[in-house]
């Protein structure tokens, strides 16, 4: 009767196993995503009177972002960002505060550093689809600092002023389960009061691309 009893005995603990494995291994299945983060390296160029001070283009970049769902299609989050521009120009005749000119090769940078509000809405393309559209927008405060110097003359400025950035963007998803990965794509318009020398409302279109990781 013994040996009867112990075979019944095991079937019936494994059948009662059985749906709690097969609830446990659905962490791989997807499911929406409620929170993005995206690290990012970014490119700018600068543009107006910006780029009458710094033409080249910045390639030292890096951007941050966490956004949490609200809604099916809109974020909202938080951005830190930093950029630095820089270039020497060969030969530039100043005027000194003196009234005398100065010639010789002048080196210009700027450093700015930017946290931001951000919101965003994404375009919904399925839930199939491996791309993600969307459209964003920051506001919040951006520390510059510049510096620019000539022979053994020079002059630096800071400040902390209010910046905008409007975002065109595409995430693609490489991965879709518990937890997705996506590289992300976008291109951004910084707008700044920050005004030093001859430019006013330094402004920069900067592109962005990063690995997004949500769950």
């Amino acid at each position: 009767m013994n040996r009867t009893y112990v075979p019944a005995a095991l079937a019936a603990v494994a059948l009662a196993a059985w749906p709690a494995s097969a609830q446990s291994s659905g962490w791989t299945e997807y499911h929406p995503t409620k929170t993005l983060f995206t690290a990012g390296y970014q490119m700018s160029q600068s543009i107006g009177s910006f780029h009458d001070y710094i033409g080249a283009a910045s390639f030292r970049g890096f951007t941050f972002d966490w956004r949490s769902l609200l809604a099916k299609s809109f974020s909202a989050g938080l951005r830190f960002n930093w950029n630095r521009f820089n270039e020497t120009q060969s030969l530039v005749t100043q005027t000194t505060s003196t009234g005398g000119t100065v010639s010789g090769p002048t080196f210009h940078y700027a450093d700015q550093f930017a946290i931001q509000a951000i919101g965003h809405y994404y375009f919904d393309t399925g839930p199939d689809s491996l791309f993600l559209p969307f459209l964003g927008i920051g506001l919040g405060g951006v520390w510059s600092n510049t510096y620019q110097q000539t022979a053994d003359l020079g002059a630096s400025q800071n400040g902390f002023y209010f910046i905008t950035t409007p975002e065109l963007g595409l995430i693609v998803n490489f991965a879709k389960g518990g937890t997705t990965a996506a590289l992300h794509l976008s291109v951004l318009y910084n707008f700044t009061t920050a005004s030093f020398r001859n430019v006013s409302n330094a402004q920069a279109i900067t592109e962005t691309i990063g690995l997004t990781f949500s769950y």
